[in-house]
């Protein structure tokens, strides 16, 4: 096999909870998370010396990128080649999660074509130490996802046919809003398990993420009145996502949104798992 390509999926936390903070100051989380098919495209192909990244400019050095540093913890000092061309869809500081589902696609796609023979479990053990998202994408879908990411738990809930996403015309970087919500003093949640139904989207960290962006309160506002099934805020923000029964209702709703709102739309639907390698 020369060449693999792997569709890389973005996520979204239905449900966010922040539990604890550890004593080096990683916050301790559990999360529903559900995989979509708002994918980039990672291409896996043999040759060159060591890892070769393309990717646009805009993302930054190879060095720092989750999928370069995902090919290297896999291939530690294997005496092999590989090239990979990393097609970007799934915004950028959004909370979608692109990055490590971006990582989760190299692990997964230089598995199958260097027929390393890792399981599952030993690629998430790979995974963990490249980014907190990272497990979740190599395992079924949806999960509850907890700790800082590394305990990863398949869970069986009836989740909403389509989600339209709304990515703003800005950011909200995840440390921002992670240290503002220390500042604010928010309490930690107590630790529950996963819930069995959807009744609405919590998200702990959305106080902080409108102390931030205030202008997201306005924008969940109008997203309410399109759609009865709930909004929600996914990760860290600065994406919101609206809920509807069915592809086909989503789409209807989607020029509504895209009248009302500045920003980016996508349509996407649940999908069984954080990455599909192309046969």
């Amino acid at each position: 096999m020369a060449g693999v390509r792997v569709l890389a999926y973005a996520k979204l936390n239905l449900v966010l909870r922040v539990v604890g903070r550890r004593a080096d100051g990683y916050h301790l989380l559990q999360s529903l998370m559900v995989a979509v098919d708002l994918a980039d495209e990672v291409e896996l192909t043999r040759g060159g010396q060591g890892v070769e990244l393309s990717a646009p400019t805009d993302i930054g050095p190879p060095e720092g990128n989750l999928a370069f540093r995902a090919a290297r913890a896999l291939l530690g000092h294997r005496d092999v080649g590989v090239r990979i061309a990393l097609r970007k869809r799934i915004p950028t500081g959004a909370g979608l999660g692109g990055g490590s589902a971006d990582a989760a696609a190299v692990l997964a796609g230089l598995n199958e074509l260097l027929s390393l023979g890792h399981s599952p479990a030993e690629l998430q053990a790979v995974g963990v130490r490249i980014g907190a998202d990272v497990p979740f994408f190599l395992g079924p879908s949806p999960a509850w996802v907890e700790g800082i990411g590394d305990r990863v738990t398949p869970v069986e809930v009836e989740l909403p046919g389509a989600f339209v996403i709304v990515v703003p015309r800005f950011g909200c970087p995840t440390a921002d809003v992670y240290r503002t919500f220390d500042t604010l003093r928010l309490p930690f949640a107590p630790p529950a398990p996963p819930p069995k139904e959807l009744a609405a989207f919590p998200n702990d960290l959305w106080p902080a993420a409108t102390r931030l962006r205030p202008e997201l309160v306005r924008l969940r506002a109008t997203l309410a009145e399109i759609s009865s099934r709930g909004v929600g805020m996914t990760g860290s923000g600065s994406a919101l996502f609206v809920a509807f029964p069915s592809r086909e209702e989503a789409h209807a709703a989607r020029e509504e949104v895209e009248a009302k709102v500045d920003g980016t739309l996508f349509v996407a639907v649940p999908v069984p798992r954080g990455y599909n390698i192309q046969r």
